[in-house]
């Protein structure tokens, strides 16, 4: 294959026009080329994709509102300035992206109106009216808001307006109050960040974007689903990331992380270009960096704030925004601050790690004794609370938890991390037990890694692929785990959850497996490199014309969840050509190969590898099947390879990460799900 151009399928498929029965039954959709055509804006208007094209909403009548000028593009719709002519004023418009519109986008962006009507603070940007506007026989919902005049981000503002210390103090100190006002309302942000707080042209802060936010009440179908994950991973809670249930205290370590880096520049730790999983492991274990400021007479109660801010389990952290408000005012004024410390017992092996000596002088045991008649009272009849006696020695054994697994999971666990109340020595995969449905599991492949209080299981996406419910156990082996003094687990630990019937397809480019998932090719073929190396991917076949290639998955039940990972890219090379003016590449999706929803577009200038791996189930939920639609267009050639610089999964050699990866989850939720079956995966 290398050094020579493969074409395939390359040539189009005409059908006659079907609906989408039809185009089920017959794995056909309509023409390719009407496809191509249906779409060449590529399913958005943003102003940066044709700035040529007129925004067909300026100067559009609401009713009381005139549409005037384009204020800015979100990830779920565009912002206008307006005119309102009753109060004669200046308005924010805030519109759904047309042609991009799930089902659960729609809710969110409506709940979005109904949270704002119903907080009056100075601090949050006020909704006054909303409705619907149709947009080529759509109805499209939007919102009018409260316009920011001379608006910036948080952390922009400060720097522009080179802001003291006590000054960005003050400042965050109004936001935490405006934030406390929605917890007092019952309403939690969930996306607190700095760039959903703006500053106006007079330094006033207001908080926007409440289109994730959610009441602080019982939720019945738990946390947030994995790979349906709402917020910003930077400024993200533990809990946020592993499921658990989100209230006030999830806002309150946002804003410890926005504290971070309005004071000092620099984020806790960063996570902005890892992994979910590495991302979400960093959040969970690692401890952040202590904030450090130049300004000494507010520095040690700066860092003790967000450290109270930034305590990993929620108990430990001030009960809501309100409460970081007080101890800011605290702090400027010179008074007592509030913030919490950590546990006795945690503060006194953190003092014990970095005093070895005095730990082996005997002092350890003394200060030991210490901390457990602080932490261990005894109960009306004698028996001590707290703790569980140990199996070797009768004295306190070490205690381990395992977080909340959602029981609304739409994919294999793939690792779980596990705390122990005090540092245990080793730990090992014949600690562990793992039944399906009561069935015993092997757990080879399976690695524990870790130290001391903290330990995690790695690779259990091999084992927890399959339908059934599973039970992990962390019983010991009789001689392990056990804690620095000898003593042996105290009591078994245990963390359940159901899977659902899972597939999953995978696949590259190397071989000839992706043909069997064609229903179309236009203007496009799989073609491989010759400038550098035999990397192979779909590339555009005449200049200046889209091409489409159309993908179809049936799956082998009904669907209630779906995530796709299928890479496409506007290629950078560098000189004689930076960038090709006019290539672009657009992802989309569709439940039937009739209506289509675009998840990711890649043009000249804002190119780039398109990676990331979308949450669809909010498309195909309750369909049978997945398209996946490629629209590639190219410009100019590169010399010997051609139109190369739109691609659409690129294939590396030897590299063992497939490009194309469908997950597909089925079962109903609250119900018993069907039978497992699972899909082959290829490459």
């Amino acid at each position: 294959m290398e050094g020579e151009q493969v074409k395939r399928a390359a040539a189009d498929h005409p059908e006659p026009a079907r609906g989408p029965t039809a185009a089920a039954e017959t794995e056909t959709v309509r023409s390719s080329g009407l496809l191509s055509r249906q779409s060449t804006d590529f399913g958005v208007a943003e102003p940066r994709e044709d700035a040529s094209r007129p925004d067909p909403l300026l100067g559009r009548d609401l009713g009381d509102v005139v549409i005037e000028s384009v204020l800015g593009s979100g990830g779920m719709g565009r912002v206008y300035q307006a005119q309102q002519r009753s109060p004669s004023r200046k308005v924010a418009v805030k519109v759904m992206r047309a042609g991009h519109r799930p089902a659960a986008a729609v809710r969110r962006f409506r709940r979005e109106a109904e949270l704002l009507g119903r907080l009056r603070h100075p601090g949050i940007a006020q909704i006054f009216t909303a409705g619907c506007l149709d947009r080529d026989g759509e109805e499209t919902p939007y919102f009018v808001m409260e316009l920011i005049p001379g608006a910036e981000s948080l952390i922009r503002a400060a720097e522009q307006r080179q802001l003291s210390t006590r000054e960005r103090l003050a400042l965050f100190a109004e936001i935490c109050r405006a934030v406390g006002h929605g917890h007092a309302a019952g309403i939690v942000h969930r996306d607190l960040k700095p760039g959903n707080i703006l500053v106006d042209g007079e330094g006033r802060p207001k908080v926007i974007d409440f289109g994730i936010a959610r009441l602080d009440e019982p939720d019945p179908a738990g946390a947030t689903e994995t790979g349906a994950f709402l917020g910003t991973r930077q400024y993200s809670s533990p809990e946020q990331c592993e499921e658990s249930a989100v209230t006030a205290r999830s806002d309150v370590y946002s804003l410890g992380v926005i504290l971070h880096e309005l004071l000092s520049g620099r984020l806790p730790y960063e996570v902005g270009n890892r992994s979910l999983v590495e991302s979400a492991r960093i959040i969970q274990q690692a401890t952040p960096a202590p904030l450090q400021i130049a300004d000494h007479t507010l520095a040690s109660g700066a860092k003790a704030i967000a450290t109270c801010c930034l305590a990993k389990r929620p108990a430990h952290r001030y009960a809501d925004a309100t409460a970081v408000a007080a101890d800011i005012d605290a702090l400027l004024a010179g008074a007592p601050l509030q913030a919490r410390q950590s546990p006795v017992w945690e503060r006194a092996v953190g003092w014990l790690a970095g005093r070895p000596l005095l730990a082996a002088g005997g002092v350890a045991a003394a200060l030991a004794v210490t901390v457990v008649a602080a932490i261990v009272t005894p109960d009306r009849s004698g028996r001590a609370t707290g703790v569980t006696a140990g199996a070797r020695s009768g004295r306190p054994g070490p205690v381990a938890r395992f977080p909340n697994i959602s029981s609304q999971r739409t994919t294999p666990l793939r690792w779980l991390s596990l705390t122990f109340d005090r540092p245990v020595q080793t730990l090992s995969r014949g600690d562990f037990r793992l039944t399906r449905d009561g069935q015993p599991l092997s757990l080879a492949g399976v690695t524990v890694a870790g130290e001391r209080k903290r330990w995690e299981l790695q690779g259990l996406e091999t084992v927890t692929a399959r339908e059934g419910r599973y039970v992990l156990e962390l019983s010991g082996t009789g001689n392990s785990p056990v804690d620095l003094n000898g003593n042996l687990l105290a009591t078994p630990a245990r963390a359940t959850w159901r899977m659902p019937p899972y597939a999953e397809i995978a696949f590259g480019l190397l071989d000839d497996d992706w043909q069997q998932y064609v229903v179309s090719m236009h203007g496009v073929e799989c073609y491989t490199e010759q400038s550098a190396g035999p990397t192979t991917f779909f590339r555009p076949t005449v200049l200046g014309e889209e091409g489409v290639v159309v993908l179809r998955f049936p799956a082998p039940f009904p669907l209630r969840a779906a995530t796709l990972t299928a890479p496409i890219a506007v290629w950078t090379t560098g000189d004689p050509f930076p960038y090709d003016p006019g290539a672009k590449a657009a992802l989309d999706v569709s439940a039937d190969g009739s209506t289509w929803t675009t998840l990711d577009i890649r043009q000249a200038e804002h190119g780039g590898f398109g990676d990331e791996t979308f949450d669809i189930r909010d498309v195909v939920a309750g369909s049978g099947e997945v398209w996946v639609r490629a629209r590639l267009t190219a410009t100019r050639e590169w010399p010997e390879d051609g139109p190369i610089f739109a691609q659409f999964l690129r294939t590396v050699p030897n590299r063992p990460v497939a490009p194309f990866r469908l997950t597909l989850t089925g079962g109903a939720e609250g119900a018993a799900p069907p039978r497992s079956v699972v899909l082959p995966a290829n490459n």
